[in-house]
């Protein structure tokens, strides 16, 4: 299956969302929970990504008895933050897309690049 880098920020915010300190969000039969999923449907699109999401450590199981409840790590988190902005979201698929570079890693490291700029641009380092 390929990685769909929309899935993932979704995923990712539906977590953030749901999750907190003493219950994880549980994934399974997501797209029927949660309207933000709902496009990906029931082909295991969801279980693939949130696979990838625990494999690339942006997410984890915070109590091991529940196998399918989950919570961000720092990881997640800070790529949370940087893909957050719908502009910059934009921004970030529109690079890659130039570039013919998807993978999380390369989406990553554009999104800090585009928070990088924005900061320079702000403290008025950049024109």
């Amino acid at each position: 299956m390929q990685i769909n880098n929309e899935c993932i920020r979704d995923i990712l915010f539906v977590i953030e969302k749901k999750a907190n300190f003493e219950h994880g969000c549980h994934m399974m039969g997501a797209y029927r929970k949660y309207p933000e999923l709902e496009k990906y449907g029931g082909n295991g699109v969801i279980p693939y990504h949130v696979r990838y999401l625990e494999m690339k450590g942006m997410v984890f199981r915070p109590n091991k008895e529940y196998t399918d409840s989950y919570d961000l790590t720092p990881s997640g988190h800070e790529f949370l933050a940087n893909v957050r902005e719908e502009n910059n979201w934009k921004k970030i698929k529109s690079v890659s897309s130039s570039i013919g570079f998807a993978s999380l890693k390369v989406v990553s490291a554009i999104a800090e690049g585009v928070a990088t700029a924005a900061i320079n641009k702000q403290l008025g380092f950049s024109e």
